[in-house]
């Protein structure tokens, strides 16, 4: 009986674990667009929803030849996948938990994704972190960079504008940078503006997510570009999957170069 009711409570500790996941992907799209943060969620649930649903049946078939061949990978890649999570975003919050120094000649805002014509949670927290270095910065350009998404008829850089015109940000002290599709062209068109604007000698500042800052700093490098970061909150809701996904990211970078994992 006692192991009766071990089995019946890690069957449903599996189905219960694998449910949330999915849910999770289906919440968040409702507020995002589709991208491998959304997704991974459900691409970790399903198979330990399948595993509670199936586990008497698949505990038999785990037990010798290929089922025990497939038993070790899942776990071993279950294991990998918390190990490398909860050591990357270690490092990402060290690397956010950074204060740029004052007085910089631009603010480049990266783009973060829009629906219509409006800009998402995450980029709005981005611009008003941006807005909020202006207005102790008053003399510096900001920088709105992003391009146009598939199927969008307007750039992310004239949604962040509208945006922050709206909160009372002048016109005259933002250009837009809108032929960027990656991280890595973030930084590239936007040295290109202020390269003409400044010359080679200016302070520069990026503003992005707490999770994004890591690897947008080796971008800017990457492209010639010294910034400092200035990190925006991730809003709750999708803060797990931007970890998850940017850990991902991270490791891609680490291993094979920020023009692999610069989206």
């Amino acid at each position: 009986m006692k192991r009766f009711n071990k089995q019946k409570l890690a069957r449903i500790l599996f189905i219960v674990a694998g449910v949330l996941l999915i849910a999770d992907t289906v919440f968040v799209r409702t507020r995002s667009n589709w991208n491998l943060g959304v997704l991974l969620p459900t691409l970790l649930g399903a198979p330990l929803l399948l595993y509670g649903i199936f586990k008497p049946r698949l505990d038999i078939w785990f037990r010798r030849g290929i089922g025990k061949v497939v038993k070790w990978v899942f776990i071993c890649g279950y294991v990998f996948m918390i190990a490398l999570t909860v050591t990357m975003s270690a490092l990402m919050l060290s690397a956010a938990n950074t204060t740029p120094q004052p007085g910089a000649q631009a603010v480049i805002v990266l783009g973060a994704g829009i629906k219509g014509d409006q800009v998402s949670w995450t980029l709005q927290n981005r611009l008003d972190k941006a807005a909020g270095y202006y207005e102790q910065n008053p003399n510096a350009l900001i920088v709105l960079s992003g391009g146009y998404g598939k199927g969008k008829n307007i750039s992310e850089a004239q949604a962040m504008e509208k945006y922050m015109l709206g909160i009372g940000i002048p016109a005259s002290a933002m250009i837009k940078e809108e032929r960027s599709t990656s991280t890595n062209e973030n930084f590239r068109f936007s040295k290109e503006l202020l390269d003409e604007r400044f010359g080679n000698s200016y302070h520069t500042v990026y503003v992005t997510n707490d999770f994004h800052i890591l690897r947008a700093g080796i971008n800017a490098k990457d492209e010639g570009l010294t910034a400092e970061g200035l990190s925006a909150p991730t809003p709750i809701y999708i803060a797990f999957n931007n970890y998850l996904r940017e850990s991902l990211a991270l490791l891609a970078t680490f291993t094979f170069g920020t023009q692999i994992s610069s989206v």
